[in-house]
């Protein structure tokens, strides 16, 4: 089930195109927080996303109020799915960041080559 940020209802004619782009903002945080892939670079989003929502930062209380979003609900309704596992990162993800290789090196050692500098 997806986290929910809406609190109440109201008629999307009625919603500035500013506030849907901050609570954009938003969506995408969480989307990117809820990356399962192995794509090194997305699991590093997928980190950050995390850290940033997590932080409660003058930055994301800015964003949750351009949003028109209370920041303090949104951070809550994270965290409890945070402690649900939603967005943990995976072993593989870790395992993934702890690799200090490129792409590229790994591209070309998977083709048998071994890149030395």
């Amino acid at each position: 089930m997806p986290l929910r940020l809406q609190t109440t209802f109201i008629p999307q004619d009625q919603i500035s195109s500013e506030t849907k782009l901050w609570y954009a903002v938003l969506a995408q945080a969480i989307t990117d927080a809820s990356y399962l892939g192995v794509r090194k670079a997305y699991v590093d989003c997928k980190k950050k996303a995390i850290e940033w929502l997590k932080s409660n930062s003058k930055d994301f209380k800015m964003v949750c109020h351009y949003a028109d979003l209370d920041s303090d609900y949104v951070k809550r309704k994270f965290d409890i799915a945070f402690t649900n596992n939603k967005f943990n990162i995976t072993d593989i993800q870790q395992k993934i960041m702890n690799d200090r290789r490129t792409p590229s090196q790994i591209k070309y050692e998977k083709k048998g080559f071994k890149l030395k500098f």
